[in-house]
């Protein structure tokens, strides 16, 4: 499907696309109840993070101990799989 969707942005648009593959196991949308603890996490992690279309931060995990290892460390946070 993703060779369909380029050859029509390509096409319609007249834009180059490349698709490439990225190490994600999961990813995990952040909240909590105090700021400045998302805040440190989201800066702690920046490599990790990313934003939805909405602006609200989720977090790539790339295996499942990266993902429990997150969650057991930040108790304050609400790693959530849907918003």
């Amino acid at each position: 499907q993703f060779d369909v969707l380029a050859d029509r942005i390509r096409t319609e648009y007249k834009i180059p696309v490349k698709f490439e593959q990225a190490a994600l196991y999961t990813a995990r949308w952040l909240a909590a109840d105090d700021h400045k603890v998302l805040k440190a996490f989201i800066d702690a992690n920046r490599s990790a993070i990313a934003y939805d279309h909405d602006g609200d931060p989720v977090f790539l995990a790339r295996n499942a101990w990266h993902l429990q290892d997150a969650e057991d460390k930040q108790k304050a946070i609400r790693f959530t799989a849907t918003k």
